[in-house]
């Protein structure tokens, strides 16, 4: 099977499968207090800035001669004191991207299977953890053929829905409701939704001794979920408008009927699924190729901590979504501008690509993502 796809093609949809994940139903909710431009907005220019961040990490990755992740790459070019505060951003990062799509898959299980097999949201997560977490035990290539067929089988799903929608559309719906006091409500909920920074290492195995096509892959990787995202976004609003529900499958239910639940429950679940592979494989493998951890204890982190979590309570939607992409994901950010900047200094090889950007471009980069940080500090927390 693996055979019959090519490497670019695993590349691509190992990368759009980690970034379209539970972010995108939270997008219509954004839309819905703040406006449809506004989301639409952010998405564009938030992907371009996210497709240049994952250009800079891959460049990083293809500058260093030993494997890493972020943490391991953090104490190449920064020592021990680097290794530590990107240890930390990156495990919170990943922990609260894992809490979010247990917390949200468990209940789209529920949803799916609510008539037949009736159970709990707590248990569809759990669920969900022995699927997901026992795909990111087999490795990365179980994960990216997944990937590949829950990505192409989700891209299906929403377009046949795109399609559905526009003979229920009402443009009403997409003009009437926009509030500047909320203008800056989508940012952290779009930058979380686009994040895919973890499959940046990961997909370079892909391509082996030749990464000349490592950098389309990540271009490409990163604006598919930016046009799946728009097109989501746009049916989901056009029709529930003012009535959309923060993860806007339920909001629907009103318009299309309950069968229609089952069937974007379907697509939710898959999107969710799809990132939690990818995210908890780099999760084990950082903890085995930063930490120097065996396989057994570093799997055992990658599962434990999310759970422990999960049954804590810790169970905000959308709270965690915004910290998750506003503040974790800022400072992601900032660390790989840096990182980059540093890899183009230090680095020991010469990459199969490399970016020409200014340091003044850089710098107002890093101090628009600083800026983010700020703003969700002050009124997320």
């Amino acid at each position: 099977m693996l055979k019959s796809l090519s490497n670019f093609t695993l590349a691509v949809s190992t990368l759009v499968g980690t970034i379209i994940g539970v972010g995108m139903f939270s997008l219509p909710y954004a839309a819905a207090i703040s406006g449809i431009i506004p989301v639409i907005f952010y998405l564009v220019v938030l992907g371009i800035l996210v497709t240049l961040l994952h250009l800079m990490y891959g460049e990083v990755v293809l500058r260093t001669s030993a494997k890493h992740r972020l943490a391991g790459y953090a104490e190449v070019y920064f020592g021990s004191s680097g290794k530590v505060i990107a240890s930390v951003i990156f495990l919170i990062n990943l922990y609260l991207a894992l809490l979010v799509y247990l917390v949200v898959g468990g209940e789209f299980l529920r949803i799916i299977f609510s008539g037949f097999l009736n159970f709990s949201a707590q248990t569809g997560s759990i669920i969900l953890a022995i699927i997901g977490f026992g795909i990111v035990f087999k490795g990365i290539k179980l994960a990216g053929v997944t990937d590949f067929f829950m990505t192409t089988a989700i891209i299906l799903l929403i377009a046949i829905f795109g399609f559905y929608a526009f003979g229920l559309a009402s443009t009403e719906n997409l003009i009437k409701f926009s509030s500047v006091d909320s203008i800056f409500f989508p940012y952290g909920i779009v930058l979380f939704a686009l994040a895919g920074g973890s499959a940046i290492p990961e997909i370079r195995s892909f391509f082996k001794s030749n990464a000349k096509n490592y950098s389309k892959a990540i271009i490409l990787g990163t604006v598919i979920p930016v046009l799946v995202y728009a097109v989501f976004t746009v049916a989901v609003v056009s029709i529930s408008g003012v009535f959309t529900s923060r993860e806007a499958i339920a909001g629907l239910s009103g318009f299309l009927g309950s069968g229609f639940i089952k069937y974007g429950a379907i697509v939710g679940f898959l999107a969710v699924i799809t990132s939690f592979f990818t995210i908890g494989l780099n999760l084990k493998n950082s903890f085995q190729l930063d930490f120097k951890l065996p396989i057994l204890i570093s799997f055992i982190l990658t599962v434990g901590i999310p759970m422990y979590l999960f049954f804590s309570g810790f169970s905000d939607f959308i709270k965690l979504i915004s910290l998750a992409g506003g503040v974790m994901g800022g400072l992601e950010a900032l660390l790989i501008i840096f990182l980059w900047l540093q890899a183009r200094k230090k680095g020991t090889q010469i990459p199969e690509y490399s970016l020409s950007l200014k340091t003044g471009l850089v710098f107002i980069l890093a101090a628009m993502f600083l800026l983010g940080i700020v703003y969700e500090v002050i009124y997320t927390l």
